[in-house]
């Protein structure tokens, strides 16, 4: 339109055009009229366009408001943090644990929720882990002016740009003073269970027997569970360690046998009257059929490979978690176990898994040391 009006405007100062002004005045009426209507339907698009922007800013109003009741009622309590990590908002949860009020927090670094002398330790490790994104928690002894310091269970997640930088970060907060006092008050049942009573010793290699009314609780060290085919083979059925209980109540198998794994294997005796009688019992030996119950589904996992050398890597995996160690290149297995049990336990033959096991050392999978333990390398 602009252009448009100057060309008129150059048109109106030649001297042709100056001596005819009466064929100029229609030409400006006609661009005027032209320059109107374009306006007309410039401003229809732009009042639709505003409607549309209120329509779009009502729906963003109210997903925030959603939102936001969502972070107000989460059970547990959230801290936002801005990108210099001082408190953006907490929510109502967090209020109740920290006993305080939102103006006591709001734009103070969160620093201010740990002890003096752990706060730079506190901002080092958050900032490690917004850079690394780790979702696992991490524990913290808190301080809030108007409660008592109490350990707390922090999970952090990362809100990033499209360019990868932190807009914000939320901590979730979780008091575990009751969870650690509980753990304390098992494993002090546990230590008393395991002093007051008689131990029985047993060498590697040996079988354990069953006792006939009591289950067998596992003091030290490591035992293996198996059974025998028909060809009377061997099959693992699982690998028990401190805490575990087995008895011959615990199986359907009619061939059941338990084989000292360790140098050295300590068990009580638990009589089956006492363990209906104490609830403490009950809640320990609960525990470890658990674990047994979960071990064994590990190992059906293994059975359900194809080939060898799954099944091979699969059982070194089930084994890393439960009877692996962090070493700094991976997770030693604490256990050396010979090649014939990895056959064993992998439905293969003990030439095949000395093939496989070498094949895995090639790999860079998988290092052997001298004591002939194998270390999964991560």
């Amino acid at each position: 339109m602009n252009q448009r009006i100057e060309s008129l405007y150059h048109r109106s100062s030649e001297p042709s055009v100056i001596q005819s002004n009466g064929e100029l005045l229609p030409i400006a009426f006609k661009e005027l009229g032209t320059a109107s209507e374009e306006l007309l339907v410039a401003l229809e698009e732009l009042a639709e366009q505003q409607e549309q922007l209120v329509e779009s800013g009502t729906q963003l109003e109210a997903e925030r408001r959603r939102y936001q009741s969502l972070f107000e009622q989460a059970p547990h309590a959230y801290i936002a943090l801005d990108r210099t990590c001082k408190i953006a908002s907490v929510n109502r949860a967090s209020t109740r644990l920290l006993d305080c009020t939102q103006g006591l927090l709001l734009h103070k670094p969160v620093s201010m929720l740990v002890p003096m002398e752990a706060r730079r330790e506190f901002r080092e490790e958050l900032k490690r882990r917004q850079q690394v994104e780790d979702d696992q928690e991490w524990q913290v002894r808190l301080y809030s002016p108007h409660r008592d310091p109490f350990n707390a269970a922090l999970t952090l997640s990362v809100e990033r740009d499209a360019w990868g930088n932190i807009l914000s970060t939320c901590l979730c907060i979780r008091d575990i003073s009751d969870r650690q006092r509980a753990q304390s008050q098992k494993k002090k049942n546990t230590e008393d269970l395991f002093c007051d009573r008689t131990r029985h010793s047993f060498s590697k290699g040996e079988n354990i027997p069953f006792q006939p009314d009591a289950l067998w609780l596992i003091c030290k060290g490591w035992v293996k569970l198996s059974t025998l085919t028909e060809s009377n083979g061997e099959v693992l059925m699982g690998i028990a360690g401190q805490g575990i209980p087995f008895c011959r109540t615990l199986t359907a198998l009619p061939i059941y046998q338990v084989t000292a794994l360790s140098q050295t294997v300590e068990l009580i005796a638990i009589s089956h009257l006492e363990m209906a009688r104490a609830s403490h019992l009950t809640q320990l030996i609960a525990e470890g059929v658990t674990q047994r119950l979960q071990q064994a589904e590990l190992l059906l996992s293994v059975f359900g490979r194809r080939r060898a050398s799954d099944r091979l890597l699969t059982l070194l995996q089930v084994l890393k978690t439960i009877i692996g160690e962090p070493v700094a290149t991976g997770t030693r297995l604490s256990l050396r176990l010979t090649h014939q049990e990895l056959a064993e336990a992998s439905c293969t033959t003990r030439v095949t898994v000395t093939r496989l096991l070498s094949e895995l050392q090639q790999q860079g999978k998988i290092t052997i040391d001298h004591t002939n333990h194998i270390t999964i390398l991560e």
